[in-house]
Parts: C-alpha cells; structure tokens; sequence
C-alpha cells in the first residue's frame, strides 16, 4: 500500500518535474525500479509511458488548436511506426538493459543539438522513423530532435514556440502507439500504471500552470540540474549490477 502511495505523490513530483525543467525520464526510470525492483525493461517503460501521455495531456490541452495537422501530417505515420518497433524490440527484454538505454539516453541528450544539424528536407522521413524508434527504446531527450524536425517546414526563429507545441503532439502520437505495443506484450500493469498517470497527469496540469507565470531557469542552473538527473538515473542501475 505504501508503495501505491509513493508511486502517485512521486508521479506528481515528477510530472510537475517534466514540465517545468524536464528530463523526467531519467528520474522516472530509477523510480520505478526502487519501487518494483521485479519490473522488466518493457513493464518499467510501458508503464512510465502512460504516465507520460497523461502528463503530456495535462500540459497541452491549452494548446489543441494551435496544432496544425495538415502541414504535420507527414511525420506521424512514419514516427508511429518506429515507435511499435521501438517498443517491441525492447518489451520482452531483461531490466539489467536498461542501463544501457540510459546510458544511450544520456549520450543522445548531450549530441542532439549535432545531430539536429543532419535534419533536413532530404532526411526527414528517414529520421521520422528513426526518432520513433528511439521514443519506443527509452524516448528522454528526444524534443531537440523533434523540433529540428519540425524546423525543416518551419523554419522561422519567431515560429519556435508554436514548432514545440507541434513537436509536442508528435511525441504524444508515438507514446500512443507505445502504450498500445506494451498492452498487446502485457506490459502495462494495473494499478501502477493507473497511480502513476493520476500523479503525473495531476504534477503534469500544475507544472504548466507555473510555467506561464514564471520565468525561465539560467542555462547554468539547468546544466547543473541535467548533470544531477543523469547520476539521479545511472547510479542505482550501476549499484544493481554490481
């Protein structure tokens, strides 16, 4: 019971965490693993998947109408199925992989802002699908990529606020079709998946809420804060395998 309770009061910790700074994958991942050490690859991020998509929800329901589907159209297909290969790959598979998912994570997040520069209107289906597999693998990190994605069809530095909004409702598409595969691998276990979406749903709705009436962190501090989650999401895999 105990568990059930910390598994929802640290959903909300860590959805209001996601939204505000970010990165909340890698806090989420050791999370779930302290809490249900028993958890496979697949269940511990099937699960956090569903959290994930709630907490997405909560933060972009002020936003539906900015969307612009037509012009995004052509991504979504190919990034959907990625992720079911992403996420097929990895549903059946032993949790002592999860640290080299993280550690692949952690590698991607410092070289994105690189790897952006390779997305362009030539590259941008093949990395459609390629992002969507790498949201069905583990996904932290991947807004960078989506919105040098989406920057290829708008390019306008004015227009960075509305690509993210985009970006956004791509990466809910490929959680969608995430969640999905772990249901059909029985992945997705009742009721953590249930206490941990009502937590980050609920942290997801207030982080965003603080968004709009704050200002932003110093990129020094959110160094800093990025630093911290990587040893916050390595370390008690490290300690596991020793």
């Amino acid at each position: 019971m105990l568990d059930y309770i910390a598994l929802t009061i640290g959903g909300i910790i860590i959805g209001f965490i996601g939204v505000t700074l970010g990165g909340s994958m890698f806090i989420a991942i050791p999370f779930l693993q302290i809490l249900f050490p028993g958890l496979n690859y697949g269940q511990t991020i099937g699960n956090i998947k569903v959290g994930s998509f709630a907490r997405s929800l909560a933060s972009t329901l002020s936003t539906w109408k900015k969307i612009q589907f037509k012009e995004i159209a052509t991504f979504i297909p190919p990034f959907i199925i990625g992720s079911i290969i992403g996420s097929a790959s990895i549903a059946k598979l032993d949790q002592k992989y999860l640290i080299v998912a993280v550690i692949s994570a952690i590698v991607l997040s410092e070289l994105s802002p690189y790897l952006a520069k390779f997305i362009n209107k030539k590259t941008r289906f093949i990395a459609s699908i390629i992002l969507g597999i790498y949201t069905g693998f583990i996904g932290a990190g991947i807004s960078i990529l989506l919105v040098a994605l989406l920057r290829t069809i708008f390019p306008k530095n004015e227009q960075i606020i509305f690509v993210k909004i985009q970006a956004r409702f791509i990466e809910a598409t490929g959680t969608i079709a995430a969640i999905i595969t772990h249901i059909y691998y029985g992945n997705i276990v009742f009721p953590i998946w249930l206490l941990w979406s009502i937590g980050t749903f609920t942290g997801g709705y207030i982080g965003g809420t603080v968004l709009k009436n704050t200002i932003k962190i110093k990129s020094k501090y959110q160094r800093i804060y990025l630093i911290a989650v990587y040893v916050i999401a390595i370390t008690p895999l490290v300690i596991k395998l020793l």
